[in-house]
């Protein structure tokens, strides 16, 4: 059974306003997140947010590490695919893939090109070493899936420009934006 988590409890500081509640495509971003998840075949998603009908970080304010601890120790399942919210032009296939080669491997991973999104298999020892980073301030996202051995793979049908982009500034959500309706001209 697969867990979806969005990551969605940042600040927003670099963006101005919430980024989950900004309209892509007729919804929030936050809507749009947890409806790709389904699409993939999440059997119920998780949202990382300090709001409610939320998870909550038992450790507040340690970024992306935090939202993965705190909806893993919320769930039973094996196995979690987490994106962050803030990445409107991530596609089903996308995830459909990172889903497989996880499987395939029996192992979490990622893409090469960015650490998000990540497919992980979860066990107690994923979820202790969450903790154990959390506790000693070490956050790095990037670190904690070398610690669980997690494989970086190649997806050669992903244009890491675009798809993989995060929405941070104003800046990046236009041109996120402008790929979309350059996408719906052609």
């Amino acid at each position: 059974m697969l867990l979806g988590i969005v990551l969605a409890g940042g600040q927003s500081r670099r963006m101005g306003e919430d980024k989950a509640l900004l309209n892509w495509e007729g919804k929030t971003l936050l809507e749009h997140a947890t409806q790709l998840l389904q699409e993939v075949g999440c059997d119920e998603v998780f949202v990382s947010r300090n709001a409610p009908h939320c998870i909550k970080d038992i450790y507040p304010g340690k970024g992306p590490v935090a939202g993965i601890h705190a909806c893993l120790a919320a769930s039973e399942r094996f196995e979690a695919l987490v994106i962050p919210v803030d990445m409107p032009l991530l596609t089903r296939a996308s995830l459909s893939n990172l889903v497989i080669q996880g499987r395939v491997f029996a192992s979490s991973c990622y893409y090469d090109a960015s650490v998000m999104p990540c497919y992980l298999r979860v066990n107690p020892a994923v979820l202790a070493e969450c903790e154990l980073r959390l506790q000693q301030n070490r956050l790095s996202l990037h670190a904690l899936l070398d610690a669980i051995a997690a494989k970086a793979i190649r997806f050669d049908e992903v244009d890491e420009t675009q798809e993989l982009m995060n929405t941070n500034t104003p800046a990046q959500w236009l041109l996120a934006n402008r790929v979309v309706n350059d996408k719906e001209l052609a």
